[in-house]
């Protein structure tokens, strides 16, 4: 195994993640929601709704409740590099004098703002987990998670 996916298992809930480590980085759970290059979304900046992934390249920090970052996924407009090495508690934007880590931040996270609001699931998304044969056993496993999907998704 190699050591970033060793040190995201031990970070996550192993009983959240083990059911889908045979999927690598493609589809996952984190924390009641998902994740990966495989999961379509929408830029979590308020008022964007340009369509990206939950892919590791488009989370704030650079992964997922990374040390810097939020847990939420951002299109390149709204992430900036950030030098973390340096971070105080009103941020720098990374500029030729960083000699630290720079990493990419949304602005709330850069400035040690808070957080925006999650977005909800991608209406795409939400169809795959509704009606492809392939989830049909987790359908049948988590019930209500999919009164939850159905009732906050509408025409599905």
């Amino acid at each position: 195994m190699s050591s970033a996916r060793k040190s995201l298992k031990t970070r996550l809930s192993l009983k959240t993640l083990t059911p889908l480590l045979d999927m690598g980085y493609s589809i996952y759970r984190v924390k009641n929601r998902w994740g990966g290059y495989g999961v379509p979304a929408f830029c979590e900046h308020p008022g964007c709704e340009e369509e990206i992934d939950r892919g590791i390249s488009y989370a704030c920090g650079g992964e997922p409740f990374s040390e810097w970052g939020c847990d939420r996924y951002f299109c390149s407009k709204h992430r900036h590099y950030t030098c973390v090495d340096e971070l105080d508690e009103e941020g720098e934007e990374c500029n030729d004098s960083c000699e630290g880590e720079r990493v990419e931040l949304c602005q709330p996270c850069s400035k040690g703002e808070g957080e925006y609001p999650y977005k909800p699931e991608h209406p795409t998304w939400v169809r795959h987990l509704l009606k492809d044969p392939s989830w049909k056993e987790w359908r049948t496993e988590n019930p209500d998670e999919v009164k939850k999907l159905k009732a906050n998704t509408p025409t599905v």
